[in-house]
């Protein structure tokens, strides 16, 4: 295990201590730097660079090459290589983020704690940030891929949004193609489902779908698109596309869900249904990354000129949802 205080080197041969360890993940730990409280560190563990380290080092170094002013701190994309003190690579250093991870925000209970005041207009303006952020990763030629709102981060009491964990993302760099190889079935589209993720092409259809999926979750709360449908999984409504919310003989969420569903303007409403039940199939039936920040940022205006409410209605314990047989 890596131990906090031990000592890594950049390409130029600067030596950096370590600080705490921030976090454990799936590949590798995340460090600050005792110098610097804006920077971190990603140290691989043994066995993965053991197993993956030269093709991580290929793609971090590809990574590296399409940074720009974006993919500095609206993303912690990889900056600096770093060796341990036999000089092998271990890892990178990247700006550190800021904020509340989006999970937080996208929970019927949670919110309140950590975004405290957070009204209609504000989950709008994170969301816009986040098409942004997506919309310009895609003109470089990268897809996240794997979707967690976990790994999206929300500066309470602005719109900074900061995306991290992005050494997964797919991209291709000089001809070379280096894939996403991790994901979530719930949050992965029909034509991915039962594929191995690093051997998934995303395109800017399959992101659409999945950022979808992370509109849905804030707007509502927390609920899954796919939640609630004939006692199912989401994954499984989701392969069906067995959308609660939609038009005809579907089963609503009745009570507070269906409170905060209504609230939303009917163009987002029509373009969740689209993309939730022919787009689960049809991929270009589902709406665009620009149709998205088109209507929410109309959404926002409209909340800002007092003809949308902005307050959220959620009590402080949301009752089970019951359903209703909607006509």
């Amino acid at each position: 295990m890596v131990a906090r205080g031990r000592v890594v080197t950049d390409s130029l041969g600067k030596t950096r201590r370590l600080g705490k360890r921030l976090e454990r993940g799936g590949e590798g730990e995340i460090f600050a730097l005792l110098d610097r409280s804006d920077v971190i560190v990603k140290w691989y563990y043994p066995e993965v660079l053991k197993k993956r380290g030269e093709t991580l080092h290929r793609k971090v170094e590809a990574m590296r090459g399409l940074r720009d002013s974006h993919m500095t701190r609206d993303v912690c994309w990889p900056l600096i290589r770093v060796f341990d003190e036999h000089h092998r690579w271990i890892g990178f250093a990247m700006y550190r983020a800021r904020g509340v991870k989006m999970g937080f925000l996208a929970h019927a209970l949670l919110y309140q704690r950590y975004f405290p005041g957070l009204d209609r207009r504000q989950i709008v303006g994170y969301l816009i940030r986040f098409v942004e952020i997506v919309q310009q990763l895609h003109e470089a030629g990268v897809c996240i891929g794997d979707y967690n709102l976990n790994n999206i981060f929300c500066m309470p009491g602005s719109d900074q949004v900061t995306l991290i964990d992005c050494d997964s993302y797919q991209l291709r760099v000089d001809g070379t193609f280096y894939p996403c190889p991790v994901g979530s079935p719930d949050m992965t589209p029909k034509e991915h489902q039962g594929v191995a993720f690093r051997h998934t092409l995303r395109n800017s259809r399959s992101e659409a779908f999945s950022l979808a999926i992370v509109l849905f979750k804030c707007l509502m709360l927390g609920r899954h698109p796919y939640d609630i449908v004939g006692g199912d999984d989401p994954v499984r409504n989701l392969r069906r596309g067995h959308f609660a919310y939609g038009r005809g003989q579907r089963d609503v969420p009745q009570g507070v869900w269906y409170e905060l569903w209504g609230e939303l303007p009917e163009t987002i409403r029509d373009m969740f249904v689209t993309t939730f039940t022919e787009g689960a199939s049809a991929p270009s039936r589902r709406a665009t990354l620009a149709q998205w920040h088109a209507a929410l940022s109309d959404y926002r205006d409209a909340m800002t000129a007092g003809e949308c409410a902005m307050t959220l209605t959620m009590p402080n314990r949301p009752q089970r949802a019951k359903v209703l047989h909607a006509r």
